[in-house]
Parts: structure tokens; C-alpha cells; sequence
């Protein structure tokens, strides 16, 4: 499916250390809203194809740290004219991954300069929820 993408927005992103003995959490969701264009030459490029923006909500806890916030994206759907719920599973998550890495690489970036060693989240799709497992890089 192609796609028109505007720039990954990061909403929020919130790192805390945490006491080492706190319960690993893993809560990503990809939330999608259909949104209309409007102004000059709205009609025209709504007539391009439906136009969603893609929220992914997080709160991550692992290895001493929670990580938590929102990225968001506008993607429009070329020649899409269906609701969410048709997209398939594999389409959602090709749509949502450039969201995903996004919080991949902050917290990273945030945990080399505050732990003095980067922790690269690596996420992967489940049928019910998100999975995390972690590797130091040093």
C-alpha cells in the first residue's frame, strides 16, 4: 500500500530511573484516528485516499528505568477508502513501526548519556501485546 507520511511527531518522552527491584512493564498501543484535511486543495487530496494519524502511547519499565510517552504520525492511505478495521494485522504494524523505532532509539540515545550505556528496546508484534527484551551495549 503506498503511503503519503508527514514526520514522526515524539508528543512525550519521559525517562525515570527507577529502584532496581520494579516490576517489568510493557505497555505499547498504536491508537488510529481517521482525520480530514482542510484548507485549499482539501478536497483534492482527500480524494487521494483516507488520511489517519497513527498514536503510539507507551510505558516501558526495565532494568532500572521506565520510559513513557507518545508518538504520533499523519499517514495518508493512497487509494484507501475503508475504516481501521480493514487494515490487516502485518499492514498495521508496517504503518506503526516507524512510531515504534522512534521509541527504540530515544530511549537509547537517553540511557547512553544517563546510564553511561545505551539499552536498546527491541519490540516485536504479538497477537495480544507488545514484547520487549533488552540488550547493553557497551
Amino acid at each position: 500500500m503506498k503511503t503519503n507520511r508527514e514526520p514522526v511527531v515524539v508528543e512525550q518522552f519521559h525517562y525515570d530511573r527507577v529502584a532496581p527491584d520494579t516490576a517489568p512493564k510493557t505497555d505499547v498501543q498504536v491508537n488510529i484516528n481517521e482525520v480530514t484535511a482542510t484548507g485549499e486543495g482539501a478536497a483534492e487530496m482527500m480524494a487521494r485516499g483516507k488520511i489517519f494519524q497513527f498514536a503510539v502511547p507507551f510505558n516501558v519499565v526495565v532494568e532500572g528505568f521506565a520510559v513513557s510517552g507518545q508518538m504520533t504520525q499523519i499517514i495518508q492511505l493512497l487509494d484507501f477508502k475503508g475504516t481501521p478495521d480493514d487494515l490487516e494485522d502485518q499492514e498495521m504494524q508496517r504503518l506503526s513501526r516507524p512510531l515504534v523505532e522512534y521509541i527504540e532509539t530515544l530511549t537509547y540515545q537517553v540511557t547512553a548519556v544517563a546510564l553511561d550505556q545505551g539499552v536498546q528496546l527491541d519490540f516485536h508484534p504479538e497477537t495480544t501485546a507488545d514484547e520487549t527484551t533488552t540488550n547493553n551495549d557497551q
